[in-house]
């Protein structure tokens, strides 16, 4: 199903959507006019859905259901996310800049949000209460939901900086920097799946390197 790697540069805006996500209100700096979703007109032709290339609820609820497997060969580069979801893993390198959070770092959060979420901001809980870009929980202290569901709330809450919670985020992990990416993933989500975070690192590396440069810090 899959086609050649892209590589275009693309342009992160904020986009109206409607179901069981929303997006952040938080401005998103603007890169180029190519266009994005790819990799999700690939996935919804597959799935029998409209090729849109954005994240609707019916991609949304395919995405969450879809094995690794596949979703390996959608996401391949940042021109596969749509404008929304790019939009939001540009928040979180903004607020890793604005706290100060090293690349790797921000690697880490990346991964953390790719495995989860894929980048979209579930409002309405898929897995128990989780919500978010992160699938973060109310119910273990990692805020309200109204919290978690603001992307750079909650991307404050991963990096260990949001003054709230009750959970260790990135920095609060000792030894972060010099550990394996994805056990810090691990070590901050609790997952019940640990050794899925580490398949998006070259992603993460990926898209960091290529969005990073454009980004300006989130205080």
């Amino acid at each position: 199903m899959r086609r050649q790697k892209k590589t275009a540069h693309l342009m992160a805006a904020t986009v109206a959507a409607a179901g069981v996500f929303l997006l952040s209100s938080a401005p998103a700096q603007a890169a180029t006019s190519d266009p994005t979703g790819h990799g999700l007109r690939d996935f919804q032709t597959d799935h029998g859905l409209r090729p849109t290339g954005t994240v609707n609820a019916s991609t949304a609820k395919a995405l969450n259901a879809a094995p690794d497997s596949e979703l390996r060969g959608v996401f391949e580069t940042a021109a596969d996310l749509d404008p929304t979801q790019l939009a939001n893993a540009r928040i979180v390198i903004g607020v890793g800049k604005g706290a100060n959070i090293p690349e790797q770092g921000q690697v880490i959060a990346l991964m953390t949000a790719m495995q989860e979420s894929k980048f979209v901001n579930y409002t309405v809980p898929v897995d128990h209460d989780s919500l978010g870009i992160f699938q973060q929980r109310p119910s273990t202290g990692w805020g309200t939901p109204e919290q978690i569901t603001d992307v750079p709330t909650s991307s404050k809450s991963f990096y260990g900086v949001a003054p709230f919670g009750s959970n260790p985020g990135l920095i609060q992990i000792a030894g972060w920097e010099t550990m394996p990416p994805g056990e810090v993933c691990q070590a901050v989500q609790r997952s019940a799946y640990p050794d899925r975070y580490a398949q998006w690192e070259q992603f993460a590396r990926d898209l960091l390197a290529q969005e990073g440069p454009s980004v300006d810090p989130i205080p």
